[in-house]
């Protein structure tokens, strides 16, 4: 279920998806010493042809050309730009969280359970976008009726809700502040990404952390013995 929902974002997925691209880039920054290195290596000095000459008194055409060859020089002609693994703005997962509610938050929850059983093997388990198995999925507009039963409007709005329960809930059981303020100081001083990239994905990790209020329900929900059983299986869905 963990591809499912966003809501099962545990903070070290999120960071996954954040900081995939980037790490990405830099891999491929990596690799430019490498061809620098092949543009200035001197290919060792070819032997001296024998230079008797020729009948007319020359000698072998080429016999003084100490022009370096071979394939670890740069011919000419040879594109060392190697750019196609640009880092795309659609690339990077736009990740949100809301102000919760302590009702917000049970009826979320419930409704994760709930599915997560319901639904088990179908392809639920492995799709991307909820609208996308509500609209063609057999067994889609069963798990839409089940959302909106729950009192919220679409599916979007549940996952929206049930992904701020998990950060929330993330956040409770291990602080990731450092951690995502860390990667946030690294993307601002990464030069080779776009300042659109660093934007999305500073948002992104920023969506991560809980608010304050959001903590103050989560702690409320955690009270509760039924919810906290049941906030624990969002645990089970780390890989």
């Amino acid at each position: 279920m963990m591809r499912v929902f966003q809501s099962c974002l545990t903070l070290g997925f999120a960071l996954a998806l954040c900081m995939a691209l980037p790490a990405a880039a830099k891999d491929q920054s990596r690799l430019l010493p490498e061809v620098e290195t092949a543009q200035t290596t001197t290919a060792p000095t070819p032997p001296v042809p024998d230079t008797k000459g020729t009948d007319d008194g020359t000698t072998t055409p080429g016999a003084d050309d100490d022009t370096p060859t071979g394939p670890d020089v740069a011919q000419p002609g040879d594109d060392l730009d190697n750019g196609d693994d640009q880092v795309n703005l659609g690339e990077i997962p736009d990740i949100k969280s809301m102000e919760l509610t302590l009702d917000i938050a049970k009826r979320a929850l419930d409704v994760y359970v709930l599915v997560k059983t319901k639904y088990a093997g179908t392809d639920l388990d492995t799709t991307d976008n909820l609208q996308d198995f509500v609209d063609k999925d057999p067994k889609g507009k069963e798990f839409e009726a089940d959302i909106k039963a729950a009192g919220f409007a679409n599916v979007d709005d549940w996952n929206l809700a049930i992904t701020s329960v998990g950060f929330a809930y993330t956040a409770a059981t291990d602080d990731p502040t450092q951690d995502v303020n860390d990667q946030i100081v690294e993307i601002q001083n990464d030069n080779t990404l776009a300042q659109d990239i660093k934007d999305r994905m500073i948002a992104s990790l920023k969506a991560t952390l809980p608010s304050d209020n959001n903590k103050k329900v989560m702690a409320e929900l955690m009270k509760d013995p039924a919810y906290a059983e049941k906030l624990k299986q969002l645990d089970s869905e780390e890989e």
